[in-house]
């Protein structure tokens, strides 16, 4: 195999450890061997929705000054505040939030947003989740387009209960309707619903971005026993998945986004995940 040209490395300023500042964090990443760093609005002190414009650019010079670029936008807020929710209070939270997303993303010069759009349960079920999604996507796909930035869906199927399987997700994809708006494949969350090889074949030109961990499936969805872990430790098909991005010619970023943090040395993680997505990189597996 050889590398795939122009694909590049990126890592959450969610896993920044604890008790680093954001410029620390953006030094380690650098010199553990990332092109880039995922921003997750929400989730650490230094990027709220309330956040202004100015500490935005502030950070974006932070950034510059460290050598990375930013691979995307997510948030840790879809969970509370869903376009799915019936709750109209709390559905206008999450348009505000997404586009907030989307203004800070022509901020920090990157052109996709990761969302997780859509929460099935017991009290709202999927038909109507199905109907309100779409709705959404297509309302938000106007400030994408015009901002000239894409949206990522998520596919948290188990979690969300929700989109299954990739044609189950394509169609959504088609009802939606927007070149603005695609699928942020995690190939990690698949591992009870299908094969992430299968899932990038089908979605090819949609993937906005990657997000890559490895699953051990055996195992439960939270705590010590999580489903999700390092990469190489578990059972994904890392060389299918790789001939998948191949043969659909997928050449933007890989986002490391580990749930199994390390015990003792948590930097050392960052150093190790960069070197295993360089095998991944290169196909040197």
């Amino acid at each position: 195999m050889q590398a795939i040209q122009a694909m590049k490395k990126s890592i959450g300023d969610n896993m920044i450890p604890k008790g680093m500042s954001f410029g620390q964090g953006l030094a380690l990443i650098k010199k553990a061997g990332y092109e880039g760093v995922e921003l997750w609005l929400g989730e650490r002190p230094w990027f709220q929705v309330k956040t202004s414009d100015a500490d935005l650019r502030a950070l974006k010079r932070q950034i510059d000054d460290a050598g990375l670029e930013v691979s995307d936008i997510a948030n840790a807020l879809d969970w509370e505040e869903n376009v799915s929710m019936r709750d109209p209070v709390k559905r206008a939270a999450a348009f505000h939030h997404i586009e907030r997303q989307i203004e800070a993303a022509q901020i920090f010069n990157t052109n996709a947003i990761l969302i997780v759009a859509g929460l099935v349960t017991s009290d709202t079920p999927y038909n109507e989740v199905y109907a309100r999604c779409v709705e959404s996507l297509k309302r938000l796909a106007g400030p994408a387009e015009k901002a000239r930035v894409k949206i990522g869906v998520e596919n948290c199927c188990s979690e969300q209960k929700f989109l299954l399987s990739p044609r189950e997700f394509a169609t959504f994809l088609d009802d939606v309707n927007s070149p603005w708006v695609g699928i942020h494949l995690d190939v990690g969350n698949i591992h009870d619903t299908g094969f992430a090889e299968q899932w990038i074949e089908i979605h090819g030109p949609r993937i906005t971005r990657v997000h890559v961990k490895d699953v051990l499936k055996h195992r439960g969805r939270c705590g010590e026993q999580s489903v999700y872990t390092n990469l190489f430790l578990g059972d994904n098909d890392w060389r299918a998945i790789r001939a998948a991005f191949e043969k659909v010619g997928y050449n933007e970023w890989l986002i490391a986004e580990m749930e199994s943090r390390y015990r003792y040395a948590p930097d050392q993680q960052f150093f190790d995940t960069a070197a295993a997505m360089n095998r991944l990189i290169a196909g040197t597996l």
